[in-house]
């Protein structure tokens, strides 16, 4: 592996990372939900490659459960709290 591929898992740990302590913060964070927003493109990217190319139902299944959390991470930032 070189020194990009390590960034860009390294990135993407940290955006997964915060989007699913997004899922468990109490309170509105910007940075949960934009990391949310953020984890999508990619988990929808990577269950696509997973279903074409090696056509592994496995694969695809673990991206999407990753998109659902992206998700879900984002619907309960910008829910409203109550007082």
């Amino acid at each position: 592996m070189n020194a990009t591929a390590a960034l860009i898992l390294l990135a993407g740990l940290i955006v997964f990372g915060a989007s699913l302590w997004g899922l468990f913060n109490r309170k509105r964070s910007v940075l949960c939900a934009l990391a949310g927003i953020l984890v999508l493109p990619g988990a929808a990217l990577g269950a696509w490659m997973a279903w074409m190319e090696s056509d592994s139902a496995l694969g695809t299944a673990i991206y999407l459960a990753i998109g659902l959390v992206g998700i879900v991470s984002v619907v309960r930032q910008i829910q409203p709290r109550q007082p």
